[in-house]
């Protein structure tokens, strides 16, 4: 069990506090303190999953999805926070820790992607009733279950020659994919449903001025972090990958002809303005076997034991801080530090490289970052590394890449797939009770 006490998390802390600049009203928010859940030593106050529940519909409406009846949506609110809970119960419980330098530089990436400082950060979501505390804990929690899935899911999963034989064999029997899997991010200004004439044209001129700066050459994840309005905009903006169907149609018609890495036009619906940058999905390029390379800086240091690890984990994470922070360059520290040679004498630069041509472990941490993004350290065997992603574009594949994209497009499948079952597992061994009166 953790060492605290019984900790009163506030799950929708940030979502709140920023709606409430927008408009957004609490007045439907229990102040009762009462019990909605006790996870391990933990509990969810009634109030807490009443303003995640909020915080919950109000993401919905921007990403233009049917909102669904409130009984059905806060059960499954409920269900996430549970399992959150456990997960990052269990991290700790294995040894994962998450030291201050990392946590605070993480709480920093998320206030600038909103335009803010730390304090003012904090300030924002403290005049909105909002406790620090529990916030930092949500963050760090984040980072734990971040970590937890990288050591006991990402870094055991391997797929043979014959699943990559099959995978391509029945690629090529389908034919191209009616409803390929497309991974979408987003810069949105939100607009309330009874805005005036006024607040609408400032809304339109402010989503303007950012398509301005991304005509300009200005990295659009970047320009997301800093002036989109939502959780998405701490990932870049990135709103996660579905089959086309799944999508609403305003946001399908917005990208159609787009190439990867290609934004929209300006978009409205009935949440706001949006600027959607198609990040992966089916290419109009004339060659079928294509596949997003990715250009990749790493700074490696070597290990030989547990003790070491942790050591080089640390060290990186520090790093990590400083580059964010504009004290040093990435690839100045891979020349200072990195323990890869080659890699070392080019800034870390290791190249254009391919879904699957990476150890499984780096192509995990890579697939989740936005071009401009820094991994958080990944430990293996024999070495811990830190990625940079610098750039992506489509590229044609020979036979030989080509069954290195299949073989990480069933890693990732793989991934998924073990990862549920693994926090199923979690949530057996958690304990859990849920009063009757939550349900």
């Amino acid at each position: 069990m953790r060492t605290t006490s019984k900790r009163i998390i506030h799950r929708a802390a940030l979502a709140a506090a920023l709606a409430c600049a927008t408009g957004w009203s609490q007045a439907a928010i229990p102040s009762s303190d009462g019990i909605a859940a006790v996870v391990g030593d933990q509990v969810i106050t009634r109030y807490d999953l009443a303003l995640r529940v909020q915080a919950a519909e109000q993401q919905l409406g921007h990403d233009g999805q049917t909102v669904p009846p409130k009984e059905q949506l806060r059960a499954q609110v409920l269900d996430q926070l549970v399992t959150r809970l456990a997960l990052a119960e269990f991290a700790e419980n294995t040894g994962i820790q998450v030291d201050k330098a990392t946590l605070d530089q993480a709480i920093a990436q998320v206030a600038s992607g909103y335009g803010l400082t730390t304090d003012q950060l904090r300030d924002k979501l403290e005049s909105s009733g909002m406790d620090w505390k529990g916030y930092q804990d949500q963050i760090k929690d984040d980072i734990l279950i971040g970590r937890l899935r990288q050591r006991d899911v990402a870094g055991r999963v391997r797929v043979s020659n014959q699943e990559i034989d099959d995978y391509l064999r029945a690629r090529k029997d389908q034919g191209p994919a009616a409803n390929a899997p497309i991974t979408l991010a987003q810069i949105f200004v939100p607009v309330a449903s009874d805005a005036n004439d006024a607040a609408v044209e400032q809304a339109h001129q402010r989503i303007d001025a950012i398509m301005q700066q991304l005509k300009s050459g200005k990295n659009f994840a970047a320009l997301a972090r800093r002036t989109s309005t939502g959780p998405d905009a701490r990932d870049g903006g990135k709103l996660g990958t579905r089959p086309a169907a799944d999508w609403p149609t305003v946001f399908m018609d917005a990208i159609r002809g787009l190439e990867p890495g290609q934004v929209s036009q300006v978009i409205r619906s009935p949440a706001g303005f949006h600027i959607l940058q198609l990040v992966a999905g089916p290419s109009t390029a004339p060659s079928d076997a294509t596949a997003m390379q990715a250009q990749v800086r790493e700074i490696v240091i070597d290990t030989d034991g547990s003790a070491a690890k942790a050591v080089a984990r640390k060290e990186l994470d520090q790093i990590r801080e400083a580059i964010a922070s504009g004290k040093v360059t990435f690839a100045d520290k891979a020349r200072e530090l990195s323990q890869d040679i080659p890699s070392a004498k080019q800034g870390g630069d290791i190249g254009w490289v391919l879904p699957g041509e990476l150890p499984a472990a780096l192509d995990s941490a890579l697939n989740r970052l936005n071009p401009g993004d820094i991994s958080e350290p990944i430990v293996m065997a024999d070495r811990v590394v830190l990625l940079q992603l610098v750039d992506r574009r489509e590229h044609a594949l020979n036979t030989a890449q080509e069954r290195a994209v299949a073989r990480n497009v069933l890693l990732q499948r793989k991934e998924e797939r073990e990862f549920e079952d693994f926090v199923k597992d979690v949530r057996a061994r958690t304990y859990v009770r849920i009063p009757d009166s939550t349900r």
